[in-house]
């Protein structure tokens, strides 16, 4: 006969690790952040650049995050959309038309990069004229704007971190090969 555990105790065993670990790391987190001062650990915008920099997450300024909710309105009518085809051919993938990179540019941070190379298929004065056919009145060119600053701050941040990255590996490499030489 083989021993099953009942499903309600497993779950009832979940859920307490679950908490533990929750319990767990809220400690951790609220020490640190009580001792950082006393080990002088770097926190704010640069550590933040630096850590999601690879992630290509830019931070956000307060009049950006206040600009953003006016960004992301897009109702996906598909009225921005109309007259679109023949670019979306030419573009070989690159653009998919106007209310996909309105809805991907406004709510998915990392997709930067792709959006501008997005938005460099569509003139200014086309995204003037789809403003005002769109009736959730969304300021495309705002958008593209927009999308433009944080697609270049991520590309110079992502180049940065590579450096700090590549400059870091070779340091290593001659530590090890010396530690290796004399036989440690």
């Amino acid at each position: 006969m083989r021993f099953e555990p009942s499903t309600s105790t497993f779950g009832v065993l979940e859920r307490i690790h679950a908490i533990w670990l929750l319990a767990t790391c809220l400690l951790a987190t609220l020490f640190e952040s009580f001792f950082a001062p006393l080990t002088r650990k770097r926190r704010g915008l640069r550590a933040f650049q630096r850590s999601y920099a690879l992630d290509r997450l830019p931070p956000l300024t307060p009049e950006e995050r206040r600009t953003l909710p006016t960004l992301s309105g897009c109702i996906a009518c598909g009225l921005c959309d109309l007259g679109e085809g023949l670019r979306v051919a030419r573009s070989s993938g690159v653009y998919a038309g106007t209310m996909d990179l309105m809805l991907a540019s406004s709510r998915s941070m990392p997709d930067f990069d792709a959006a501008m190379r997005s938005f460099a298929t569509v003139p200014e004065a086309r995204l003037a004229e789809l403003e005002r056919r769109c009736p959730a009145r969304i300021p495309m060119q705002k958008v593209a704007a927009f999308v433009r600053a944080k697609g270049l701050l991520e590309e110079e941040e992502v180049r940065a971190s590579q450096g700090a990255i590549a400059t870091k590996a070779p340091r290593a490499r001659g530590r090890r090969a010396n530690a290796e030489r004399r036989g440690n």
